[in-house]
Formats: C-alpha cells, structure tokens, sequence
C-alpha cells in the first residue's frame, strides 16, 4: 500500500467534501491571521512607545502565536483526515499546491520567527494575558533586527501576497469554472 492508498483510505465517504474540522481549521486561520495583519499595520501609524503601538503589537503577537497553534491543528488533522480530490486543470492544480504549502510554511515560520525576534530583543510574550513565553535565549540585537527585517519586510508581504492569490483562484473557480471548489469549503451541510 503506497501513500496514496493510505491518504485515501482518511478521505470522507464522499470524496467532494472538506473534513468540517479542516473547514473550521481554515476559517479560523483565515479570521486570526487577517486580525494579525490588522493590528500590526495600525500598530505602525503609531510612534515608537506610544501605548496604542504596544497594545496593537500585543493583539500581534497573540495572534501571530495563535495561528501558529491553528495551523499545528491544521496540518495534524489534514495529516489524519486527508483531502477531497482537487479540481482542476493540471497548472492549477501545480498552481494550487505551490501557494497552498506556501502559504502552510509561511503561517508556520512567521510566528516563529516573530517569537525569536522577541527572546533576542528580551521580550517575553504574552498570548491574550492568559499564558506567556518567558525569555530564554541570551539577548543579541542585531540577531532581532535581521529576524525583523526577513519577518516584516519579506515573509509577511509574501503571505499577505499569497492569500490574495489563494483567494483569486478560489474567486476563479467559483465565477470562471464554476466547478464548486469554493463551495466545498463554505461552512454548512452538504457542500
């Protein structure tokens, strides 16, 4: 038994549609990373130790720590529940999964390396005020700084690129196709 086989005997009975746990899994990380994104691009219109600036960063970064745990939930249970045979021609099908574990790594790597920003520049983090990480690498700034310079400057506009884009295929598929991609990941009952 090769791994297809294994991937799917995990798939539903009804090979069209999405595990609702995935489903929830994908709104949820839609809804969390679109609140990161958010507070990060209003906590930049403040100045530098303005308290609005450290608030918006602590919603940022609880955030940033929550899609983190989602998307641990998400690839455990796409790993366990498999998939829906993909629709498509084949350079949407490349297409798709490109973007698709970009978009897996990216969601993985920010949080990441937002949390070792924060050890080298000394900062614990505080999820919500309901747990925090302590502080337990020795401090080195220009460590901090680079993380923040791949972190801000290329891996978050890289993500924020390929949400669009996924976004633009699933937009494709509903209006241009018309193939019920998008349909098979709405919320509700026989989709």
């Amino acid at each position: 038994m090769d791994a297809r086989d294994r991937q799917e005997d995990r798939m539903p009975a009804n090979a069209t549609v999405w595990n609702p746990s995935l489903k929830a899994l994908h709104w949820l990380l839609f809804l969390v990373i679109a609140a990161a994104v958010i507070c990060v691009l209003i906590a930049g219109g403040y100045e530098r130790g303005d308290p609005a600036k450290g608030q918006f960063m602590f919603l940022h970064k609880s955030f940033g720590v929550t899609a983190l745990l989602l998307m641990i939930a998400w690839v455990a249970t796409r790993l366990g529940k498999g998939r829906p045979q993909p629709i498509g021609q084949s350079w949407q099908l490349r297409l798709a999964a490109v973007v698709h574990w970009a978009l897996v790594a990216l969601v993985l790597a920010l949080p990441v390396a937002g949390l070792l920003m924060s050890q080298f520049a000394q900062q614990s983090v505080s999820v919500f005020g309901l747990f925090s990480i302590p502080v337990w690498l020795d401090e080195d700034k220009s460590v901090a700084k680079a993380i923040h310079t791949v972190h801000a400057g290329f891996a978050g506009p890289i993500l924020i690129a390929l949400v669009v884009l996924h976004t633009l295929g699933a937009l494709w598929h509903h209006f241009i196709d018309r193939d019920g991609t998008l349909a098979r990941m709405l919320p509700g009952k026989g989709r």
